[in-house]
């Protein structure tokens, strides 16, 4: 299926999309809420600005799509596979993103940039070096997730849920923990967390 064959589908009433290979589409500035992409291959896609709110993404595999500016809110992405993805400013407010992989690739990390990431579900997440600078993790529950090495700088993470989490080599250079919880935390001996 192309992107013209999709839009034509969704336009006409069509919202299940299930194992649908749109492998490097072109989607953005696409209006695709409510669809569902279960278990879709949208390795390379593009949803830049693309409205995908409360969409079903769950164990869909995401690697190394551009999410740059797009709404998410809602969306189910639990088990999905964002290895690379750039997810630059977008909104991903309320997502399940729980046991998603979030990391690296031959060629780039996950950029959740200055994401928005209020009162998200990212429990047992892979976010291993993924770039999280000024992302805003307000509320949300990252309860064992894997942030290795992550950047973190200047994030907000007031009362988030960061228990049983390894926070080993993460950046959290100037990041706002208050009221954050960090019942057993896996920290280095040496790491101290300051909040601001």
């Amino acid at each position: 299926m192309d992107a013209d064959e999709l839009y034509r589908r969704y336009v006409a009433g069509e919202r299940d999309f299930r194992f649908v290979n749109l492998q490097g589409a072109n989607l953005s500035n696409s209006k695709l809420s409510e669809a569902n992409f279960w278990r879709a291959n949208l390795v390379g896609a593009n949803l830049s600005n693309s409205n995908l709110r409360g969409a079903k993404l769950s164990e869909a595999d995401l690697t190394g799509a551009t999410l740059w500016r797009a709404d998410l809110t809602g969306t189910d992405l639990h088990g999905a596979i964002l290895n690379g993805a750039i997810a630059i400013r977008a909104n991903l407010a309320k997502v399940d993103l729980s046991q998603a992989l979030l990391v690296r690739t031959d060629l780039r990390l996950a950029n959740l940039t200055g994401a928005s990431l209020i009162k998200s579900n990212l429990t047992g997440t892979d976010l291993r070096y993924a770039g999280l600078t000024e992302a805003d993790l307000r509320d949300a529950n990252l309860r064992f997730a894997d942030l290795t090495g992550a950047d973190l700088r200047d994030a907000y993470l007031r009362f988030a849920d960061l228990t049983g989490a390894n926070l080993d080599r993460v950046n959290l250079t100037g990041a706002d923990l208050y009221e954050a919880k960090l019942h057993r935390t896996f920290l280095p001996n040496e790491m101290t967390l300051r909040t601001i």
